[in-house]
C-alpha cells in the first residue's frame, strides 16, 4: 500500500487541474462519462491547493482502465462483484495495512489515499481475483522441460556464489585476459586495468556473494560449474565476455527445493498471468475511449495511460 501511495503523490509541476464543475465530463468510456469530480475524489493533494496536471491525468488514466475492465469482466465473462463485497475488501486492506494502529482517517491522510481510492483498489484487487479464476482452465499444462528449467532456477535462488570477473567485449580480448593471467600477472589488476564492468573493476572484479539467479543465466551457470579459485574460460553474456573466478559456493539444499507439484502450480499461475495480461490489453484496445484534451490525451498501446497536456 505504502509503495503504490509514494506514487500518487508525486508531481512536479502544480496547476490547477479544473476547468469547470464537478460535473463537467473528462473523458468518456464506450459511452459512459467520467467527471471532473470522480476523478478528484481519488486524490489527496497533500497540502496543496490545487492538483498538478500530471497526477490527474495519471488517476484519470487509472480509472479509465478500471471501467474498462470492470465492463468487459461482466459482459465477457458474467462477473460482478458486489458493493458490500467491496466495502468489506476495502476495511480488510485498512485493517491488514494499518500496522500503526493509527485511526482510519489518518491512516489514509499519511498514505495519500481517498476513501474513494482506497474502494477502487478494492474493487480492483476482487476482480483481479476473479478474472484469473475463470481463465484457470485455460492455462496448459507445463512440459516436463519447463519444469526442469523452473527447478533450475528455484536451484540457483537458493545458492549462493562468491566470484570475481573481469568483463570484454570481444572472445579474443577474453582470451588475452587468460593468457595474461597464465604468465602471472593478477587478476584484480587485470580488472582494474581492463573490465568494462568498471563498478567491480575498480574493486579488483570482486562481485558481492549473492544467489547466482541475480546474474544472466549464462554468467550463473558458469559461477556454478566452475573450479574453485580457477579462471573459466570466456563465458559470453549479452554484455559480453567474460572471465570467472569463483573463491567460493554454496549448492542449494535439496530438502529446500520445491516439490514437483508446486513448481506445476507456479508455472501455471504464470500462464493464466499472460492468459489475463493479454485478456486485459485486448479489452483496454477495444474500447472506445475519449479525453477532453484540456486533461490529456489518451493512448491503449504499447502503455495504456493519459499523457497530460503539455500547456
Amino acid at each position: 500500500m505504502k509503495k503504490f501511495a509514494s506514487l500518487l503523490i508525486l508531481a512536479a509541476l502544480v496547476l490547477s487541474a479544473c476547468g469547470g464543475g464537478s460535473n463537467a465530463t473528462v473523458a468518456t468510456v464506450d459511452g459512459e462519462d467520467i467527471t471532473l469530480g470522480e476523478v478528484e475524489a481519488l486524490i489527496d493533494p497533500g497540502e496543496e491547493s490545487t492538483i498538478a496536471k500530471e497526477l490527474y491525468a495519471q488517476f484519470l488514466g487509472f480509472d479509465i482502465q478500471q471501467r474498462i475492465v470492470v465492463s468487459a469482466a461482466e459482459e465477457d465473462l458474467g462477473i460482478v462483484v458486489a458493493d458490500e463485497e467491496i466495502t468489506a475488501e476495502a476495511d480488510a486492506i485498512f485493517e491488514e495495512a494499518n500496522t500503526e494502529g493509527v485511526s482510519r482517517e489518518d491512516f489514509l491522510a499519511t498514505n495519500g489515499i481517498t476513501e474513494d481510492l482506497l474502494s477502487k483498489l478494492a474493487h480492483q484487487q476482487l476482480l483481479d481475483g476473479r478474472v484469473r479464476e475463470s481463465f484457470a482452465d485455460d492455462a496448459e499444462d507445463p512440459t516436463q522441460e519447463e519444469i526442469d528449467i523452473a527447478m533450475e532456477q528455484a536451484a540457483l535462488g537458493l545458492a549462493e556464489v562468491c566470484a570475481s570477473h573481469i568483463l570484454v567485449a570481444t572472445e579474443e580480448e577474453a582470451n588475452d585476459v587468460l593468457d595474461r593471467i597464465d604468465a602471472g600477472e593478477e587478476f584484480a589488476d587485470l580488472a582494474v586495468e581492463l573490465s568494462l564492468d568498471t563498478a567491480s573493476g575498480a574493486e579488483g572484479g570482486v562481485l558481492e556473494c549473492t544467489p547466482p539467479i541475480q546474474y544472466v543465466l549464462e554468467f550463473a551457470d558458469a559461477a556454478m560449474a566452475a573450479e574453485i579459485g580457477v579462471a573459466t574460460e570466456p563465458v559470453e553474456s549479452e554484455f559480453g565476455f567474460h572471465i570467472i573466478v569463483v573463491s567460493d559456493r554454496t549448492e542449494a539444499d535439496p530438502a529446500e527445493l520445491p516439490a514437483d507439484e508446486e513448481i506445476v502450480e507456479q508455472l501455471r499461475t504464470v500462464s493464466v498471468g499472460t492468459i489475463v495480461n493479454e485478456w486485459f490489453t485486448e479489452q483496454i484496445e477495444l474500447a472506445e475511449v475519449t479525453v477532453d484534451e484540456s486533461y490529456g490525451t489518451w493512448q491503449a498501446s504499447p502503455v495504456p495511460q493519459v499523457t497530460p497536456p503539455t500547456e
